[in-house]
């Protein structure tokens, strides 16, 4: 029988070019590939094997990572963007006074029990009600 594989997320999808890599992944290879190479090669003329050997770790892997890495579905340029304006830009800071929002839920409180009172009083609903809502209101205040 044949069976297609579809995606959940019609955005998931990603499109496989070479070795069941995407265009993104095989461009960030025969980049690092471009670049680590000819540093390999060239700068092993000048430099010593060790420094060489981290010159070309520290050049592909940003290249590699650009391809290849993705982080609570984030690419990786989106990943550094994020990482700069949290380490290197002020942050802003959301201030709630929760003593004004408990004032203001309290206040409401009091305004229903009362209008609940006039209704009471005026016969439109019954006293069970009222005890109904009291038992509720302990709850909220305890």
């Amino acid at each position: 029988m044949l069976e297609v594989k579809i995606p959940a997320e019609i955005r998931a999808y990603k499109g496989k070019l070479v070795l069941g890599l995407t265009v993104r992944q095989v461009v960030s290879v025969i980049g690092s590939l471009a670049v680590g190479i000819p540093l390999g090669v060239w700068g092993g003329k000048i430099m010593s094997p060790d420094v060489v050997m981290w010159a070309v770790i520290f050049s592909v892997a940003p290249i590699i990572a650009w391809g290849f890495m993705k982080w609570k579905d984030m690419r990786f340029e989106e990943l550094v963007v994020v990482m700069f304006r949290f380490f290197f830009l002020p942050q802003r800071r959301v201030y709630e006074d929760t003593e004004v929002n408990y004032l203001s839920h309290v206040k409401m409180i009091l305004e229903a029990r009362d209008i609940r009172r006039q209704r009471i009083d005026s016969g439109e609903i019954d006293e069970d009600y009222e005890e109904l809502q009291a038992e509720e209101d302990s709850y909220v205040f305890s």
